[in-house]
């Protein structure tokens, strides 16, 4: 009978990353652990480590699969994998299947909706066992090609800060700072099988070609550039804390309310640097427009050059804000203040092609339809929740209206496999205020909810490979070209 690896002598591996999660507290002592378990040679490693430090920290294992059921009998094979090395460990062990074939969006990389529903799969299965936490298998290899990735994107210090060892205080990343050399010696030395993913070499993704083309370009300039970029990846997530630290510091000293309105000092703001001047602005935004995921550096860029070193009267609108000097102060006011709640919910008709503004957020939805080798060419959009695109040939009459939503309004989310969801619901998961529900604007057809605009689209409209026509819709702020028409 082989031994399990809680038997044998703990290796200098598991000391290392033991050391680390004591540092960074990601583990403590008598808590009960999910493992995400891909079967690929850093998943294994995570699963054996943890399994070798159960005993001392008096861990309760628990490891998980998430079957995609992408690669047909090669995924079957990862999950039987994953199933047997889990019972050679000792480890209680479930997997999960997941479609995607019928959920993927054209337009959103495959990486990307994958790495959603795992997700949300993992989430829920630790609710289900009542985990203190989901550990995943990221290394320093994953660092570095992360940084990479949002370096060629033109990201700030948050993006380059990379993958941060633990994130909403329940998924840890133990391996973060062991390299992927590190976890091929450590399972040679233990004897350990692992699953290689076919995907992982196909140069269609972006990530596989940082992989296999940067990073080895960059060795030849530095061996250790892997460690110099996790590193790197380390100082920036440490320079992001300190800027937002000062953020909070100074926000007090130079901005003030009145009544819903938000004034910052503008020579206040103007004494500050400009990254803070930046952080301030755009944490500003966010918090009065109940948007998490903007604004653009280009929109707040523009809040700067055009409001704060503008003429007293010069204003913008940017997500559901109206942002206006007035003398020796910027006002930051909500556009739907002071409006009858229906004038703000008129339904619209849609026209393809078509620019058309929705006055309670100040902002507007473009509509148009593209051929499938357009679409394709053009590659994916940067933010799915601000522009999708679906089958326009799912859409049988071709009527579209822009409106608010109604009581009983339903839809089924893209990623529940065509499971239906009240909106009430919906808006509900997602922490969005009652009063700011009636200025969402949905995209509705016929035959149902198209599109939450800013949130998810309908299930029954998605593109898949068959798709011909493309109808793209997108939710444009204040700033964008087609709103300064």
């Amino acid at each position: 009978m082989s031994r399990t690896v809680a038997t044998i002598k703990v290796s200098s591996l598991a000391r290392r990353v033991a050391e680390q999660a004591r540092v960074r507290g990601l583990l403590k002592r008598d808590e009960r652990v999910l493992v995400a378990l891909s079967g690929g040679p850093d998943s294994v490693t995570l699963l054996a480590v943890l399994a070798e430090l159960a005993p001392s920290w008096r861990l309760d294992l628990h490891a998980v699969h998430v079957n995609h059921g992408l690669r047909g009998e090669e995924a079957e094979e990862d999950a039987r994998f994953a199933a047997r090395l889990s019972a050679q460990l000792g480890v209680p062990f479930r997997c999960e299947p997941v479609d995607l074939t019928t959920g993927r969006v054209k337009g959103r990389s495959l990486q990307e909706w994958a790495r959603e529903i795992r997700y949300d799969r993992l989430t829920q299965v630790g609710r289900d066992l009542t985990v203190h936490r989901i550990a995943l298998g990221h290394t320093a290899d994953d660092q570095a090609e992360t940084l990479l990735m949002w370096m060629l994107r033109g990201a700030g210090t948050a993006g380059l800060g990379g993958i941060p060892p633990a994130r909403e205080g329940r998924f840890i990343r133990p391996l973060l700072e062991v390299s992927r050399s590190e976890i091929l010696e450590y399972l040679e030395a233990r004897a350990l099988p692992y699953r290689t993913d076919s995907s992982n070499v196909s140069p269609k993704y972006l990530r596989n070609r940082i992989r296999h083309e940067l990073i080895p370009a960059l060795k030849r300039f530095n061996p250790s550039i892997v460690e110099v970029l996790r590193r790197q990846a380390e100082l920036f997530r440490e320079d992001d804390r300190c800027l937002e630290q000062w953020v909070s510091e100074q926000s007090p000293l130079v901005m003030s309310s009145e009544g819903p309105d938000r004034i910052l000092d503008r020579a206040g703001l103007l004494a500050l640097p400009l990254a803070l001047q930046r952080r301030l602005t755009r944490a500003l935004i966010r918090q009065m427009s109940g948007v998490p995921n903007g604004p653009s550096f280009r929109a707040v860029a523009s809040v700067l050059e055009r409001v704060v070193h503008g003429r007293s009267g010069s204003a913008l609108t940017v997500q559901r804000l109206r942002i206006a000097r007035q003398y020796d102060r910027i006002l930051f006011s909500r556009v739907d203040h002071g409006l009858a709640p229906m004038e703000e919910a008129v339904p619209q008709a849609l026209r393809v092609p078509s620019v058309t503004s929705w006055p309670p957020t100040g902002q507007s939805i473009r509509i148009h339809l593209e051929a499938a080798s357009r679409v394709q060419s053009g590659g994916a959009p940067r933010d799915p929740t601000r522009r999708v695109l679906l089958d326009a040939d799912r859409l049988t009459t071709g009527r579209l209206v822009l409106r608010t939503w109604q009581p009983g309004d339903w839809f089924q989310p893209m990623g529940m496999q065509g499971r239906r969801k009240k909106l009430q619901d919906f808006f509900a998961d997602l922490k969005v205020p009652r009063h700011d529900r009636a200025r969402v604007p949905l995209v509705v057809a016929p035959e149902g909810i198209v599109w939450i605009a800013g949130a998810r689209a309908d299930h029954r409209f998605r593109a898949t490979p068959a798709t011909a026509r493309y109808l793209i819709v997108e939710l444009l702020d204040g700033l964008s070209e087609a709103g300064a028409r």
